[in-house]
């Protein structure tokens, strides 16, 4: 794995869950991340997220050194498990290859003549953005906020729009590469439709009151499987040239002299309802449209996979929740045995004083009689009364009696007890 995909990775699943599907402890992914300086979610994030709220993703630093990630472990039970899951993740692609479409060599779309719905349709919002970009920019305050959402452009960050519009792909790009895009994305689609795979597109309505636009998503259907298509184009900051600064400080008086603009880099990305069907392919247009074969085959092979995947992870979730299980119980009985030993201390303390107090009324008996009348046969009556109530309630006893038995709502052996040990329970 390298550096950026690590990035990606932390930042879309937590580090918790993420761990797991690596085979890893989260420990061990922190130290990763902080060895590759790679930063990691802060408290609250994903809370923040599920809330609907928009966290600030901290940006990758130096994104271009992107050196390849090693996850130390040196576990054997771990390297064998890992070991025993590429085996039968080869295995299971081996049995399903009959399930995977032998599609011929995809040949890059050169226009959209017969492309997919969705991909028409994004064209013909993409024509119409400039347009709604100058009747934006022209219309006043008041004319914004009570204008219809579909007269709105696209949300723009660093020259990219965000395609929200119902019925467009997921696409954040800028307009100068969406021909591109567009044909891409008209040969990717074309070539899993032919395969069998419905690609459709979903939204989930906004929270009422929350002023949000619909959450979509691009998902590709292949026998019960589903995954999501999303495509976007990077930023890079640039410096303006004297002339453009000079410009722009004519504009306004606080310009920069950088600006964040389209980079050309590009990131197709797949992501399975299970994270190990998850893939990225990165690059320029020339890279990426060299892909598209291995991108179909790609996608076709994770949604066979994905119930594989699923399986392994409900095996890994089950021996995580019976490890931790187990753990809480290791945990529960290291307490209750360190209270046994403060019982048994406490015990010890109350013998003594029990032993004490007898030879403290002996003492006292024979003390009894050089009393005068009538403390004398007072106090031997006060003595009895003593060594009855000893008799009746022994202190050392009523604790003994409190460690060997558990609650009414408890049951039979306490936590303390010994493993294998016969349970002791009463005839």
């Amino acid at each position: 794995m390298k550096r950026v995909d690590l990035y990606q990775k932390v930042w879309s699943i937590p580090m918790t869950k993420l761990a797991a599907e690596l085979g890893i402890s989260a420990v061990g992914l922190a130290k990763a991340c902080r060895r590759h300086a790679v930063p990691v979610p802060p408290r609250g994030y994903w809370a923040k997220l599920k809330a609907g709220q928009r966290p600030v993703q901290i940006p990758l630093p130096t994104p271009e050194l992107d050196v390849p990630v090693q996850f130390a472990t040196q576990d054997p039970e771990e390297l064998a498990r890992q070991r025993r899951v590429e085996e039968q993740r080869r295995k299971a692609l081996q049995d399903l290859a009959p399930l995977v479409p032998d599609l011929p060599p995809l040949g890059f779309a050169s226009d959209l003549a017969g492309a997919h719905p969705l991909v028409k349709a994004t064209q013909r919002y993409c024509d119409t953005i400039p347009r709604l970009i100058e009747r934006w920019e022209r219309s006043r305050f008041d004319a914004r906020s009570s204008s219809k959402r579909e007269e709105w452009p696209p949300i723009a960050q660093h020259g990219r729009y965000s395609l929200i519009r119902r019925g467009c792909l997921d696409i954040t790009a800028s307009l100068a590469s969406m021909d591109w895009i567009l044909r891409f994305h008209a040969t990717v689609l074309g070539g899993l439709a032919r395969g069998g795979m419905t690609i459709l597109r979903k939204e989930t309505p906004p929270e009422p009151g929350a002023g949000m636009p619909a959450e979509c998503a691009i998902e590709a259907r292949f026998k019960g499987e589903v995954l999501a298509l999303r495509f976007s184009e990077g930023y890079k900051r640039i410096r303006l040239t004297p002339q453009e600064f000079a410009a722009r400080k004519k504009e306004k008086s606080w310009a920069d002299e950088y600006e964040m603009r389209p980079s050309g880099n590009f990131t197709f990305t797949l992501k399975g309802t299970e994270h190990a069907a998850s893939r990225e392919w990165k690059g320029t247009a020339e890279k990426l449209q060299g892909q598209v074969d291995e991108i179909v085959r790609t996608i076709f092979q994770m949604a066979c996979l994905q119930p594989q995947f699923r399986s392994e992870r409900k095996t890994r979730e089950e021996a995580a929740r019976i490890a931790a299980e187990l753990e809480a119980r290791r945990r529960s009985q290291r307490q209750a045995r360190s209270e046994q030993l403060k019982q048994a201390f406490l015990m010890m303390d109350e013998d003594a004083r029990v032993r004490q107090l007898q030879d403290f009324l002996q003492r006292l008996e024979a003390r009894a009689q050089s009393l005068r009348k009538p403390l004398n046969e007072r106090v031997t009556t006060w003595i009895g009364v003593v060594r009855e109530e000893l008799s009746l309630r022994d202190p050392v006893s009523e604790r003994l009696e409190q460690c060997l038995t558990v609650p009414s709502w408890g049951r039979w052996p306490p936590a303390w007890w010994p493993d294998g040990l016969s349970l002791g329970e009463e005839e």
